[in-house]
């Protein structure tokens, strides 16, 4: 019986031991959030990729993940002969007939009911198409000041943002309009009416190196209570003062273009040499509003507010026209085409003379470790940051093109943003009631 109890205890132990198994989340939450991550970039690529085709972009969501792991574990005792083996009587006879005639001498069987194990892993998701008028009513609504801000703020480069942003650019001085819009191979930016023969991108550096950037105030007034007082703020939200009597205040922020001498100055020194030759051109002393100036936003929102960005330097009046989430995935198609085919404009649209980079896709002049608006390899690319495939083979974008992998975090932010219920009004003052 020595070894009979010794079984006994020992399956006892395992069947309790059993009881304190703890099913660990930490491996399969990390799998799923790494592969989340990995769907939504080759999502954004794949809509890059069909931009690049001319195909029609299509998003859809993940709205819900649900991992689910069963493990179901059966313990139970062998069957074993207890009592003196006397064949005469029957409560023995019964009790040795269920034991196997090949193994008469054996008083204990493990079966396949002793012990068992099952486990089952499943992750069950759902996909959401986001072709819905809301969805497409934010998405092709044009940027707005305070989202530009937003990335702004988020130590996005300025002239990423402005190419990412600026659909076209017109010019008025002198009696004289020149417009700008850069839409390789149908236009490269450049007019051919204007005597200094500059282009769209030449106007972005400008932009860059005069401190162009977006200025908030906030203004907080009682519930019922018509006005307020501006904060006074540089650039920011945020709230100036409390509300009366305990009533529920109400927060406005407006945001307007403006130039910031100290980030001009910064742009110019990173510039370096394309400066020295681009300020022979335009003369950014003359940029204004500066940003410390003083501005009523209040008397302003009484002025009718056009769709598109205006300000004036000195002489000159600049309107901006901001694209849309819809069209910023367009403009990086085009780019993409532009690498894919290596396009020459020098044999459609005009170009100036001795202005063979015009034609070429578009360098940032303030970029430090990648000079390159979007960076795409086909075919052949090892070492990728993201991957898909298409009609014409395999694309991937590599680890080392730091700015593509800075709009792929853009984009992302840039479509929950733009695709909410929420007013997206693209006019020089935005009011955000909270």
């Amino acid at each position: 019986m020595g070894l009979r109890s010794l079984a006994f205890v020992v399956l006892l132990a395992s069947l309790v031991g059993a009881c304190a198994l703890v099913d660990p989340v930490d491996n399969r939450y990390d799998i799923i959030g790494r592969s989340l991550a990995k769907a939504r970039n080759e999502s954004i690529f794949l809509n890059l990729v069909r931009a690049s085709h001319d195909y029609p972009l299509a998003f859809t969501a993940i709205s819900q993940v649900t991992p689910s792991m069963t493990n179901t574990s059966s313990f139970a005792l062998p069957s074993f002969l207890v009592g003196p083996g006397n064949v005469g009587q029957v409560t023995a006879t019964a009790a040795l007939s269920t034991f196997p005639t090949s193994a008469p001498g054996r008083d204990t069987i493990f079966g396949n009911t002793t012990a068992s194990n099952a486990t089952a892993v499943s992750s069950n998701f759902n996909v959401a198409t986001q072709e819905t008028g809301g969805f497409y009513d934010g998405f092709l609504k044009p940027i707005d000041l305070q989202t530009l801000d937003y990335f702004i703020r988020q130590d996005y480069s300025r002239e990423l943002l402005f190419w990412l942003f600026a659909d076209s650019i017109e010019l008025k001085a002198n009696g004289r309009t020149i417009g700008m819009r850069y839409d390789p191979p149908n236009d490269y930016g450049c007019d051919a009416k204007d005597p200094r023969h500059l282009c769209f991108q030449d106007f972005i550096k400008i932009a860059i190196a005069a401190g162009l950037t977006v200025q908030e105030v906030s203004s907080t007034s009682s519930a019922g209570k018509a006005g307020g007082s501006s904060s006074g703020k540089d650039s920011g939200g945020g709230s100036s003062g409390g509300s009366a009597g305990g009533s529920k205040s109400e927060t406005t922020i407006y945001a307007r273009l403006c130039f910031d001498p100290v980030l001009g100055e910064r742009a110019q020194l990173q510039m370096g040499q394309t400066w020295l030759v681009m300020k022979r051109f335009f003369d950014v002393s003359l940029a204004g509003p500066k940003c410390e100036s003083h501005w009523d936003p209040v008397k302003d929102t009484q002025k009718l507010q056009p769709d598109t960005l205006n300000f004036n330097v000195g002489p000159y009046q600049f309107k901006i026209v901001p694209r849309s989430a819809f069209g910023v995935f367009e403009f990086l198609g085009t780019l993409m085409k532009m690498q894919r085919n290596q396009l020459d404009g020098r044999q459609n649209p005009y170009i100036p003379p001795n202005r063979d980079d015009v034609g070429q896709p578009p360098i940032l002049a303030t970029g430090q470790d990648d000079l390159n608006v979007i960076t795409v390899v086909q075919n052949g690319a090892a070492d990728c940051f993201v991957h898909t495939w298409f009609i014409d083979g395999e694309y991937c974008v590599p680890e080392n093109a730091t700015n593509t992998k800075r709009i792929f975090s853009l984009l992302a932010q840039l479509i929950a943003i733009q695709t909410a219920a929420s007013d997206l009004s693209i006019t020089p003052v935005v009011r955000v009631i909270q």
